[in-house]
């Protein structure tokens, strides 16, 4: 690597070398993977072991789901480990944040889901995207559009959405885009890289690993040693990425990863809408049993009172 074209904020569409990162000062971190505790495969102990092996960080953004990065965050202190997590929205898009601590992420996560069941008690449902930005307003952390123009044919990116004129105000709440995204193919990547270069914008890049021999294959990489560094290197535009999506077999291999664990999800899903479902039929045909309870009370009421006015 020639150490003059690695410059802060510069994007590399090519295969990341970690060790060669580290050795120009750059701390690599993959900035999005999954993990058994979403859609992924990759059990926790085997991810950090891995990521030792290799000399790089991580950050674990399961969808909607926090154990996997808590639990990474608090037991493994050789490595770099920035706590994250990767939100579904109900427009579509999905949010990537980033924490400094496992702590303000588990209350973000609690407030988050505090707002879920205020709006729905009975079978919560994903915020807006403004809601879920908005949330973590309070906290010390990094908002990045994941996979911000992808993928074809399905609103799951924040800037395709803004093209469609479908969140007014959003880019308010954005801290940063993902440029590189492991899932993405070249056309959408280099609409994102082009994006950030034309707006200044500062930008992480990951793997959206579903499997571990995904790991590392987009890294972002800052002068830091900390979280809090880290994250504070990528709001000022001093980071790098490097990398490239792998392969349409590894492709196929995580689409097939992300469809059989999508089963049980779907199966916990219908049966969270079956009971809520049974909930309300229950409590109509109890409001309808006593209004009909009450309505021959009242009818046996008016005949006793005219029998008596017979008598």
């Amino acid at each position: 690597m020639d150490m003059m074209s690695y410059e802060p904020g510069s994007i590399h569409y090519q295969k990341p070398d970690a060790r060669s990162l580290n050795k120009l000062g750059y701390h690599p971190v993959d900035m999005h993977i999954h993990t058994r505790y979403s859609d992924g495969l990759t059990r926790i102990p085997d991810l950090l072991s891995y990521a030792k092996k290799n000399q790089i960080g991580v950050a674990i953004t399961d969808h909607n789901e926090i154990k996997g990065a808590v639990r990474a965050f608090r037991s493994q202190k050789d490595l770099l480990i920035i706590p994250g997590i990767e939100l579904e929205t109900r427009e579509g898009p999905h949010i990537l944040i980033y924490f400094e601590v496992a702590g303000d992420l588990e209350d973000y996560f609690y407030d988050l889901n505090r707002e879920k069941r205020r709006q729905n008690p009975l079978v919560p449902q994903n915020l807006t995207v403004s809601e879920c930005l908005i949330l973590a307003k309070e906290y010390s952390c990094l908002r990045i559009a994941a996979h911000p123009f992808g993928y074809f044919g399905i609103n799951r990116g924040v800037l395709k959405c803004v093209q469609k004129q479908m969140l007014p105000g959003v880019l308010e709440n954005i801290d940063g885009i993902e440029v590189i995204c492991g899932g993405m193919n070249w056309n959408l990547n280099l609409k994102a890289i082009r994006y950030a270069q034309q707006h200044l914008t500062p930008f992480t890049g990951g793997s959206d690993a579903h499997l571990l021999s995904d790991v590392g294959s987009v890294l972002t990489g800052a002068p830091a040693d900390t979280a809090e560094e880290f994250l504070a290197a990528i709001r000022k535009r001093k980071n790098i990425v490097v990398g490239k999506p792998g392969t349409f077999i590894r492709k196929g291999a995580t689409a097939g990863v992300i469809a059989w664990s999508f089963v049980p999800y779907t199966c916990s899903l219908i049966g969270a809408h079956s009971a809520a479902y049974k909930h309300r039929i229950k409590h109509i045909v109890s409001r309808y049993s006593g209004t009909c309870t009450k309505n021959r009370e009242v009818q046996m009421k008016k005949k006793d009172n005219s029998e008596k006015r017979r008598e």
